[in-house]
């Protein structure tokens, strides 16, 4: 069930985690590889109303000896805000089949030759895959990727605690705004670890990623960034997912906010 922590509850879930980290049997008691978090439209509607930036952080906790992803709103300046709580959404099942849809528009082109002489002379219709503006992160390749997490996430763990303590597991991740944005439409959002392949560290990195999906049918569609690197209105083909820390640090969250 969705709830609010307070600071103080927030602060102990988080250090909860970082001393599990280092315990590949706690963490195979707090994860799933078939569990997800779970935003109903009331989650939805708290990130919209306090978030105010393009973006927003999540930390890893432990509360009540359950995993939870503690939501962190930003300002405009980027800036953490000050809460008296937080919103945590605790690791869950999938209770129903997710059907995502995954939509590939094409575009039909029609020559027609006209000859010298004003008569036609050949008629042809070629198929085109529109380029740009559209995401190279398809549904089929994310869910390859969440099927991965699934198959390979507690050899992932076993593999960090005991050839690096656990120092290099997730602690928090930076998560595109627009993630949430059409979830509030769509009645709720779906969140689920992937492992994805790193070409900068050259090995497998926990993600996660977000479905709208409608509660009704469980038919959703992957949450995309809007923003790209630049700042540009587009549609992200590298923001889709949501960037781990570590070790993704280069704009990290401000720990002191929980010291």
């Amino acid at each position: 069930m969705n709830q609010n922590l307070t600071k103080n509850e927030c602060k102990q879930a988080i250090e909860a985690w970082k001393l599990s980290k280092a315990d590949y049997s706690e963490i195979k008691n707090l994860i799933s590889p078939t569990s997800v978090f779970h935003f109903d439209r009331k989650s939805c509607d708290w990130v919209n109303k306090h978030n105010k930036n393009k973006r927003f952080y999540t930390y890893i906790g432990v509360h009540d000896a359950q995993l939870v992803l503690i939501v962190v709103p930003l300002d405009k300046k980027g800036k953490e805000e000050d809460l008296s709580s937080y919103l945590a959404i605790p690791l869950t099942p999938l209770d129903k089949d997710l059907i995502l849809l995954e939509k590939e528009e094409t575009v039909s082109v029609k020559k027609i030759t006209l000859s010298k002489h004003l008569k036609i002379k050949s008629v042809c219709e070629e198929v085109e895959l529109p380029v740009y503006n559209e995401p190279a992160i398809t549904e089929s390749i994310s869910l390859s990727e969440v099927e991965q997490w699934k198959d390979q996430c507690l050899d992932w763990f076993y593999h960090e605690c005991t050839d690096y303590k656990g120092k290099r597991i997730f602690n928090t991740f930076t998560v595109p705004f627009a993630d949430l944005i059409e979830g509030i439409e769509d009645h709720g959002v779906i969140c689920l670890f992937a492992l994805k392949n790193s070409d900068i560290y050259n090995r497998l990195i926990p993600v996660l990623i977000f479905v709208a999906v409608n509660s009704t049918t469980m038919q959703g569609q992957m949450m995309r960034s809007t923003i790209n690197a630049r700042g540009a209105e587009t549609v992200s083909n590298t923001y889709d997912w949501s960037r781990p820390c570590p070790p993704f640090c280069r704009e990290p969250p401000d720990e002191d906010l929980f010291s």
